[in-house]
């Protein structure tokens, strides 16, 4: 008798038939069904995801800088008018293009338009985004000011054989035109000069924190005119300047330090933000900053914030050349004071010298507002603690400096320490709190006999007592630079607050500390070099519209 045969029962057959509550049974050859060609492995390999745990995702393939807002405003941003007028190479394929068919006229392929848009962000290429990404955000986002299409060509004959590559040339793509296409030919902006459009530029100074990028920019500037008179533009922001540095390379990108030149669509626009955002009016926000509106937004609530104004570009022009006219007249005068005058030796003219040296104030140090990058003079350096110390006890360590004085004792805001480092640095409320906690170090020296002590006590001969400083100048920029933004804006607020005489609530301080102790639960901070030249001396008092020049 001939052994019994048992068939093979796949391991996802097997499952699901007990999961329905039947037993297993061979099956019969008429039970399985054929395996298409559609249904098999591709002859090419492709992305392969290693599974690591149950609900994990892949990783995406790029890094996104920007969100689908943002990549719809720069897309938009490289098709405005100013765009055509400027870029020559832009202007020729878009006419180029609107000779064409109706169907076809105005259409650019999608990635000659992405690489306008991106290059002059200079994202290396893990972090540009898809083209799929940026029509999703196109039709999500730009909708009324561009038309997307997509290309479809004919399959290649070598993906049937197994030498088959991926050639980009061979694939479809998408293609991207303006809604108002057929009156580009006669838009008055083609014929434009410089002046005309430096007549439809304003510059922006004092712009919140968080929107310093050009598309935060754009974002920002349309929510101030979201609640005025509507534009009959599609693009009412035709481009942004940020200007650069005298320091800054050709090939550097310009970073927004807070002031921005923005072109507009038409000069009604200029009007309203001059009219609305005078460069006269205080920095400082007004409570009584409700500008007619019954219902504010945010953008128009944080410009009052900030301090938030404008100037036409012909008078930022002027201010420019007064600007250097007055630096390179400060540097002739500093080359001459330099040169050795021909006096004789004498001792009272020394003393004399000496004299008005010490008559000359100290330069005044940085103030905080509102839209500072960061609280000034509230950093401070400690060395020399114990190594099995935490931030618990140096918490109540350093308040112990404030005990004695009339300061807020609730004055430090976050002890930033790693255990087994003898070092930390203390994010005070207030520069005052800074300079009563290091004369306190200094005038009382003490030590930790161990990792708990609170109190301190006299150092031996030997032993090396807990020593403070204040971080200013590069160290500090460099320091605040590594802070969440959110967190940057918290400790400048509390600071203008202590300044102005507001003290922040108890639930808030403890949130706040509770916040940032959360965020370094979840992320380990790296430690900071420290060995930075010192910071470069602060402008000239009354140059307040200067302040972003060197």
């Amino acid at each position: 008798m001939a052994p019994p045969s048992f068939a093979f029962i796949p391991r996802n057959v097997s499952k699901d038939r007990k999961q329905q509550g039947t037993s297993a049974h061979v099956p019969s050859s008429h039970s399985f069904k054929p395996i298409h060609l559609s249904e098999r492995e591709p002859a090419y390999p492709g992305p392969s995801v290693i599974d690591k745990g149950k609900g994990k995702a892949p990783e995406p393939l790029t890094k996104q800088v920007y969100n689908e807002k943002d990549i719809s405003i720069l897309i938009v941003l490289a098709f405005s008018d100013y765009a055509l007028w400027l870029d020559s190479d832009l202007r020729r394929k878009t006419e180029e293009s609107l000779q064409s068919e109706e169907h076809d006229a105005g259409f650019l392929p999608l990635s000659y338009l992405m690489r306008r848009a991106f290059g002059r962000e200079n994202l290396a290429q893990e972090y540009m985004p898809t083209e799929a990404n940026v029509v999703k955000a196109i039709r999500t986002y730009a909708g009324d000011v561009l038309e997307v299409r997509m290309l479809v060509s004919t399959p290649s004959a070598s993906a049937w054989y197994p030498s088959w590559k991926l050639e980009k040339d061979s694939l479809g793509g998408y293609e991207v035109r303006r809604k108002d296409w057929s009156t580009l030919l006669d838009n008055a902006t083609r014929e434009f000069t410089r002046g005309q459009w430096d007549d439809r530029t304003v510059y922006m100074e004092n712009i919140p924190a968080q929107y310093h990028t050009i598309p935060g920019i754009i974002r920002f500037a349309q929510g101030l005119l979201s609640q005025r008179p509507a534009s009959s533009a599609p693009i009412p922001i035709q481009n942004v300047t940020l200007p650069p540095h005298h320091l800054d390379k050709t090939e550097d990108r310009p970073k927004c330090k807070g002031f921005a030149l923005v072109t507009l669509c038409n000069a009604e626009l200029c009007q309203v933000f001059l009219e609305s955002w005078p460069w006269t009016r205080s920095p400082q926000p007004s409570e009584s900053d409700d500008f007619g509106l019954a219902e504010v937004n945010l953008e128009t609530k944080e410009a009052s914030k900030f301090g938030f104004r404008t100037l036409p570009k012909a008078r930022w022009d002027k201010l420019n050349e007064e600007y250097l006219a007055y630096r390179q007249k400060l540097i002739n005068e500093l080359a001459d004071a330099n040169e050795s005058p021909d006096l004789p030796p004498d001792s009272d003219i020394r003393d004399v010298a000496d004299d008005v040296l010490e008559d000359i104030p100290a330069p005044p140090r940085n103030v905080t507002t509102m839209y500072s990058p960061y609280p000034f003079g509230c950093l401070v350096f400690a060395r020399n603690l114990h190594l099995e110390t935490n931030k618990t006890t140096l918490r109540t360590l350093f308040t112990n400096a404030f005990k004695p004085s009339p300061v807020d004792p609730a004055g430090i805001d976050y002890v930033d320490f790693n255990k087994g480092m003898d070092s930390c640095y203390l994010r005070l409320a207030s520069p005052e709190h800074g300079r009563v906690l290091v004369d306190h170090f200094s005038s009382q020296p003490v030590v930790q006999s161990h990792g708990l002590d609170e109190l301190g006590k006299t150092p031996g001969v030997s032993q090396k007592a807990i020593a403070t400083e204040i971080i200013e100048g590069k160290k500090e920029e460099v320091y605040w630079e590594k802070v969440p933004e959110k967190v940057r804006r918290q400790a400048v607020e509390k600071a203008v607050n202590v300044l102005d005489g507001k003290q922040p609530s108890a639930p808030a301080r403890i949130a706040q500390e509770h916040s940032e102790e959360s965020m370094a639960a979840e992320k380990e901070k790296s430690r900071l070099i420290t060995d930075f030249a010192a910071a470069s001396t602060p402008p000239a008092p009354g140059l307040q519209c200067w302040k972003h020049f060197p």
